[in-house]
């Protein structure tokens, strides 16, 4: 009787590649466009697109976050921008929108088309340079139809910084500085919500008077030479105090009483947060002031005026340059 002996076939592919249309089918690549649970279970290979050697990548700080919203064929949705609008664009014609002559940083945008299914976007520009996304998509009854984006900047913040895009990353935030030699407001208030997170660095600088104290807590410099000094206000008694201005002067540091004192205003971009202005009995506050910065001449002396509302509690302290020299990179 013969013995039948058991026949094993062994196929053994090493890499095979199929380069067709700059598209290469590869059966052991790592990098399958196919998940795990499929090209096991199926005869299909893994497909691997080859990436175009010139092609830069998006890095995740120059990512704009945008906006949900949710339109309407017949309520209209208002949303407040912190300047006038300058340019409106829609990926669809789905969209309407317009600006009242009137108020020039309110849009009216509304569905021209009942029950639009697909997703479509739109983009606001305004007058000091903001780039607003919105991503739109169609409901008949809205949850919201009042938008202001003003009151969401730090919650933007807090977004971007969790997500590890744009402004909220540890990146420098988007320039915004423009040709004109204008500020964005809404990276000011970014880069100041910042400077308030950060830990206090700098000690026993500033002044205090009649129970109220202000003392610089720390300095920073961005890479557009715009300087943000984080400033602790404290009220020590049961009487409110109501900031009226803060503001910066270059004067000079050695002069003799009744004698003309140089001074020049340096004027301050934002003093964020821009509410509250009042300090409650027993209270305390964080402020950050921006202006631009430039290094002190010699003899030359920073100072910080803080004035009290209808009261007298008026204190101001000077910085020189070797305070100054302490700043930290933002």
């Amino acid at each position: 009787m013969k013995k039948i002996l058991p026949i094993v076939l062994m196929l053994v592919l090493s890499k095979t590649v199929i380069a067709q249309n700059n598209v290469q089918i590869v059966s052991d690549s790592l990098d399958s466009l196919i998940p795990n649970s499929v090209s096991k279970k199926s005869h299909l290979k893994p497909i691997v697109i080859d990436p175009h050697p010139f092609i830069l990548p998006i890095a995740k700080a120059s990512v704009r976050g945008s906006y949900p919203v949710e339109l309407s064929f017949n309520k209209t949705t208002h949303i407040v921008f912190p300047s006038k609008i300058k340019d409106f664009d829609a990926g669809s014609d789905v969209v309407i929108a317009t600006v009242p002559e009137a108020v020039l940083n309110v849009l009216r945008v509304k569905s021209d088309v009942k029950g639009f299914v697909e997703e479509t976007n739109m983009t606001v520009l305004t007058e000091d340079g903001g780039l607003y996304s919105f991503l739109v998509r169609y409901n008949e009854n809205p949850a919201v139809f009042n938008i202001n984006i003003s009151n969401n900047i730090v919650a933007d913040y807090e977004a971007t910084k969790a997500l590890g895009i744009g402004a909220g990353s540890n990146s420098s935030p988007n320039t915004y500085v423009l040709a004109e030699g204008n500020y964005l407001e809404e990276a000011l208030k970014v880069s100041s919500q910042k400077v308030i997170d950060k830990k206090n660095f700098i000690r026993h600088v500033g002044a205090k008077k009649d129970n109220f104290e202000a003392l610089v807590k720390g300095l920073y410099l961005d890479n557009n030479n715009v300087l943000f000094m984080k400033l602790q206000l404290k009220n020590k008694s049961y009487m409110p105090y109501n900031i009226d201005f803060i503001k910066v002067f270059v004067r000079d540091k050695n002069y003799v009483k009744r004698m003309a004192v140089q001074e020049e205003e340096i004027k301050t971009l934002m003093s964020y947060p821009i509410t509250p202005d009042q300090l409650n009995g027993y209270s305390d506050i964080d402020k950050v002031i921006s202006f631009p910065y430039y290094t002190l001449a010699d003899g030359k002396i920073l100072e910080i005026e803080v004035y009290e509302k209808a009261g007298g509690r008026h204190v101001k302290f000077q910085l020189d340059n070797q305070t100054l020299l302490q700043v930290k990179n933002l």
